[in-house]
This record gives structure tokens, sequence and C-alpha cells, in this order.
């Protein structure tokens, strides 16, 4: 069935605060289901089948357990992304601004769905950024994302003023066990080497390195669009997101109708408190 976007919007921002997101993360959490919804089309069916997803949306329960150099550490208190990954991102770029690099890794976080939104924001403000995440395959939430996506991911976007650079990963790229450790690459060569190079890790946690670098963006992107043919990866290409925002801006979104019920009639939309939500 289609929805048109408007109505998506406020359908969805209805469910997601009804489900107890807020403030900020109320905001972060449907830019990550549109995304996923937008690039893979599987965000509305995520959120109907975990509808604790972001039950928990509580910023004090985010924690900085420490910075060094160019790197900062966070606890997502077993949280999604949408609550820790703002703040997460914007440590990196903190770092990128000050050093050309900077490097934020979160653990105990519950989900993957909108990495590539953070990937996005950091692309728009002008940064190239990696991303990755993994989630143990089984947990609750590593059980079914794995059905979606695979239980690990890595993102990559560059900028440019022709066209800007998306790949994904598919498997454990090997710059995240690095990261999740505290051991950032020494040079932009390495980084593009362990990027695109698979492991067999599974460290969960979600790592986002932001470049404040653009007079290397150009041979960045070369060196990437060589290594991402051996690599197990997807290069997508910038005219079919433009193709599918103007389809989704003309038509709306296409979604699957029983999920849709799902997230908008019945159970699967709690009451929300009183005042805060028009339904």
């Amino acid at each position: 069935m289609r929805i048109p976007l408007l109505d998506f919007q406020d359908k969805l921002e209805d469910c997601l605060e009804a489900r107890g997101a807020q403030d900020t993360a109320l905001d972060q959490a449907s830019a990550m289901i549109q995304w996923a919804e937008r690039i893979h089309r599987c965000g509305i069916s995520y959120l109907a089948r975990e509808s604790d997803a972001f039950k928990k949306t509580n910023l004090n329960l985010v924690a900085l357990t420490s910075e060094k150099e160019n790197a900062s550490f966070i606890d997502c208190g077993g949280q999604s992304l949408a609550v820790a990954g703002p703040q997460a991102l914007e440590k990196a770029i903190l770092h990128a601004k000050e050093s050309g690099m900077g490097l934020a890794a979160l653990s105990d976080v519950s989900d993957l769905i909108g990495v590539g939104r953070l990937v996005e924001e950091a692309v728009e403000k002008g940064y190239a950024c990696f991303a990755t995440f993994v989630v143990n395959p089984l947990s609750d939430e590593g059980q079914l994302l794995t059905e979606i996506y695979g239980h690990s991911r890595g993102i990559i976007g560059v900028p440019s003023p022709e066209e800007t650079l998306h790949i994904e990963l598919y498997g454990l790229p090997v710059s995240h066990d690095a990261f999740i450790q505290g051991i950032a690459p020494s040079n932009i060569g390495e980084l593009l080497v362990s990027v695109l190079s698979k492991t067999e890790n599974v460290l969960p946690g979600c790592t986002l390195l932001c470049l404040d670098l653009p007079d290397l963006y150009d041979n960045i992107i070369k060196g990437l669009e060589a290594g991402v043919k051996a690599a197990p990866a997807r290069l997508y290409n910038p005219a079919d997101f433009e193709a599918r925002n103007r389809d989704i801006a003309e038509e709306g979104y296409e979604v699957n109708e029983q999920d849709w019920k799902a997230i908008t009639e019945g159970e699967g939309l709690f009451s929300p408190p009183e005042g805060t939500a028009e339904l």
C-alpha cells in the first residue's frame, strides 16, 4: 500500500512517541526508520516486529567512559542508536575538526537500524564517515537484525562536488575490531585497506570515524572504488538515491499493509501519555 510522505511521517512519529521515544530521540528515531525504509525498505517491518526498540530513550543512561587523543568511548546503556548516536557523531566531528580524524566507539547499543542516517548527517556537513555496527547474533535484537541485515555491517560515505560515494559492506571490516578497542589507523592508506577487509571477529558495538580532510576526498573515493570490487560490498549509485527520493516525495512510501497496520492500529500502537500525541 502507498502512504503519502507527510502521512507516513506523522503516523511514524505518533507511533514512536507512543512507544516511549521523546525529545531529540524521537526526531532521530524517526529519521533512522525513514532511512532504513528509503534505502532498504525494511524500517516499517523492523518497527512492526520489534515493539521495544525505542521503549527506553533515557539520555541520562548514556555515559562517556573515556577519551584519549582523538577518540571517545561511549556506553549507550543498552539503548538504540537514536539515543547515543547524535552525541557520538558530535564527538567524532569535533575531534575531526581538531586533528583531521575523529573516532567515537559505542558499546552496549541495541540496534543498527539507523547507522546509515548518521553517516548521511556527517556527509551533509562535509565530512567523510566510516561507520560499523556489530550486534550479538544470539541476543533478541541480534536474531531479528540478522534476518534483515546480517549481524554486522559497515557503511561509508564520502562527499564530493560531483558524486557522493556510498558503500555498504557485508560482513565486519577489520577496522571495527581495532576501533572498538581504541586503536586508530595511523594513515589513510591503512584505513582504506582495513575498512574494506573482512574479519571473523564478532565484537558487539558501533564505531563512527569522521574525516575532515577535503583535499584527500577524491583520492579516498578512487581508492575505495577500486577496492570495493574485491570486497564483500555494494557501491550505491547516487542516481539511484535521487530517483528513490523523488519517487517517495511524489508518490509516498510503498509499505507492507500488515506491517503498517501493526504499528498504527490496535496492539501495535501503545497509548501515549495524555497530551503528548495526536492519534
